[in-house]
């Protein structure tokens, strides 16, 4: 008897050892896995256009978050988290994409979108090129073969080690970056950071960047194009903070130049809520912004008043949103999920904004719409 009872701590120890031994050799691989891209990085210029630009023509730009293709309308992600009108709380389910053709489908489309849009300039976010989450689907390369006359840029926005969460579908190792395409020739482009989290989070919401291009105009002044993707999973909105400050700076630097500055993408942050220009009397809001759900915590929005410099304006409309929760599938839940508008432009004041309009596809494609920004250079 007690030669069974030693064999059975022997053999619960080797096993306790060895899920030990598993679980500390993989929290140092992430650990050595982890890091920081460079600040300040001179980023490749594909060129593909010949084209010099016209300052005096009207240009239409347009922002797409492609949600790297796993955000078909059935889809829910397991970080995101919210809360229905009674309190009940509820959770996102997936860490990848259901497949690879269908991440090839949401491509595909996100890609056409844009397309009959007759863009001069495209922002993409969220665009994988070797990741698990999508399918190792290289989308940044779909992107760019189907503009194929624009010059392009890739930035890498973060990358990861294999990530085992959530044990029921892994999201793995991601390669997620920002497209940017531009119908005239591109001169240089940077890539630089934002500030983040320096808590373990950063494991998980990683590195934060926006991708600079510029395009000569006259005098020696740019269209300076700014493709971003601000952070979303940040209690208490304190690295938003510290990021907004940073496009601030970068703005009136900008501007102080004498260049054009177009900044878009992935705000995270409500464009609508303090923006004078929408100041709404009760019920008179888009039909689109009655739902069931709380606001989510990981929503802030832009203060008109201490976010933006006298430099800044903001170019953003209200009608359709831009964005959904993710918490819940959209099938079942179109009138319930939690809406907003976090896509769009903060333009120099030295811009004219023509039009703005959020394209409502009823978010086939991603978890985010498109947004489209016409535009002139006073």
């Amino acid at each position: 008897m007690k030669k069974i009872t030693k064999r059975i701590f022997t053999i619960l120890g080797i096993t306790l050892g060895t899920v030990v031994a598993v679980v500390v050799g993989y929290v140092g691989y992430v650990l050595i896995q982890y890091n920081r891209i460079e600040d300040n990085k001179v980023l490749e210029i594909n060129k593909k256009s010949n084209l010099d630009i016209d300052a005096e023509q009207t240009f239409t730009i347009s922002t797409y978050n492609i949600g790297f293709g796993a955000y078909r309308p059935n889809y829910s992600f397991f970080m995101d988290e919210g809360y229905m009108a009674d309190g009940t709380k509820v959770v996102g389910k997936y860490g990848k994409a259901e497949s690879k053709e269908s991440v090839i489908d949401a491509t595909e489309g996100a890609i056409e979108e844009i397309q009959n849009q007759n863009v001069d300039f495209a922002f993409y976010q969220e665009v994988d090129t070797n990741s698990t989450r999508s399918h190792h689907v290289n989308q940044n390369e779909m992107i760019c073969d189907a503009f194929s006359s624009f010059d392009n840029v890739h930035a890498i926005n973060y990358n990861s080690a294999y990530l085992f969460y959530p044990f029921s579908d892994p999201i793995g190792k991601s390669n997620s970056g920002l497209t940017t395409l531009s119908k005239y020739k591109i001169r240089e482009a940077m890539r630089k950071s934002y500030p983040i989290s320096e808590g373990f989070d950063k494991f998980f919401d990683l590195d934060r960047c926006f991708s600079v291009s510029r395009i000569s105009i006259r005098d020696s002044q740019d269209l300076v194009l700014v493709n971003s993707h601000m952070s979303a999973y940040d209690e208490g909105g304190k690295i938003r903070a510290k990021q907004i400050e940073v496009m601030k700076t970068f703005f009136d630097e900008e501007v102080n130049k004498g260049n054009y500055v177009i900044f878009g993408g992935d705000f995270n942050h409500d464009l609508l809520k303090n923006n004078p220009s929408f100041n709404y009397q009760e019920g008179e809001e888009p039909s689109w912004m009655h739902f069931t759900q709380l606001k989510p915590d990981w929503l802030a929005s832009i203060d008109y008043e201490t976010d933006l410099t006298k430099n800044m304006q903001v170019a953003v409309s209200d009608n359709a949103p831009t964005c959904r929760d993710a918490d819940l599938p959209l099938i079942g839940y179109e009138t319930d999920l939690y809406k907003s508008v976090i896509d769009g432009f903060i333009v120099s004041n030295n811009i004219k904004i023509v039009e703005v309009s959020n394209i409502d596809n009823g978010f086939e494609y991603s978890d985010h719409q498109p947004v489209i920004l016409k535009f002139s250079l006073n």
